[in-house]
């Protein structure tokens, strides 16, 4: 099995979606979070941030203290930007290794931006979203990776990524973002907005 990195661009690409805050705040389901996107513990949950500003459901200095205390992290809130690149360079790696570990077809391999598209989808929805039967669809179809396709083909396609990427309703701008990164460069486009299928 050939091995992938996820490029500079698919770097930036999913610190972009995911936002930068050096202070603890609860995400869109209430679990606490820092950085770009880094996940403190899925045991505590407060209220659930629904702007997707980080800054808007920032938590109090008591609660930052206390979850210091209960989890003895090894940081404190705010965080520095140094430490938020760790942390997300942890967390990217753990998404990156997930990816590699997909079973593809025999003879397939994912391009560097459909590659860098799955890191972003696990990175933000975890492990969990490769078990969905929309992207085990999506994985196990040959015509996914290849190129010399039909226009039925085409359209085949692009109706399965945009159904693997419908996951979390609350992402819907980064979801797209996603699908039309994961058809860059492939005979078939993102035409169908995620969820809409």
């Amino acid at each position: 099995m050939v091995e992938t990195n996820l490029s500079i661009r698919g770097g930036l690409f999913i610190k972009e979606h995911e936002g930068y805050c050096p202070s603890f705040y609860a995400d869109s389901k209430g679990y606490p979070t820092v950085g770009y996107g880094h996940l403190i513990t899925p045991y505590v949950t407060y209220s659930p941030n629904k702007t997707g500003n980080p800054y808007d459901s920032i938590l109090t200095t008591k609660q930052a203290s206390d979850l210091v205390k209960k989890y003895k992290l090894p940081y404190t809130s705010p965080i520095t930007k140094a430490k938020a690149g760790e942390l997300f360079n942890e967390d990217v790696q753990s998404a990156v290794e997930l990816v590699n570990k997909i079973e593809l077809p025999s003879g397939c391999i994912f391009s560097q931006a459909q590659f860098d598209a799955m890191v972003s989808l696990v990175y933000n929805g975890g492990k969990k979203v490769l078990d969905t039967d929309d992207v085990k669809t999506l994985i196990h179809n040959r015509n996914i990776f290849a190129w010399d396709l039909t226009k039925t083909e085409c359209d085949k396609c692009s109706r399965i990524v945009s159904r693997a990427f419908s996951y979390d309703a609350s992402l819907k701008n980064r979801r797209n973002d996603e699908a039309r990164l994961f058809c860059e460069g492939k005979p078939y486009t993102h035409k169908y907005d995620v969820y809409t299928l």
